[in-house]
């Protein structure tokens, strides 16, 4: 399989055709919204969904986007649970 980079610090990632554009770990953890607000994103249970919410005061984050050194990214609940964050475009 062909080495996968992540598109924001071209970090080597594990190769994964489903997520293209997958960030690292590294790049995944500085996730905040448009006016520059921490984000953390989860799984709702243990069967999965999708959670997001401000990192610096817990409230509800009601969106799948993000930024990631000016780059705009989407957020989502991973195919085996967990949580992917891929660059958009």
């Amino acid at each position: 399989m062909a080495k996968q980079l992540c598109p924001i610090c071209s970090a080597e990632v594990t190769p994964n055709p489903r997520y293209p554009r997958y960030l690292c770990g590294g790049c995944a953890s500085k996730a905040a919204s448009a006016n520059g607000r921490p984000l953390e994103f989860s799984n709702i249970d243990f069967s999965g969904g999708f959670a997001a919410r401000f990192a610096d005061t817990g409230e509800d984050y009601p969106s799948h986007e993000c930024f990631i050194a000016g780059v705009k990214c989407h957020a989502d609940e991973a195919r085996f649970g967990g949580i992917v964050i891929q660059a958009v475009g």
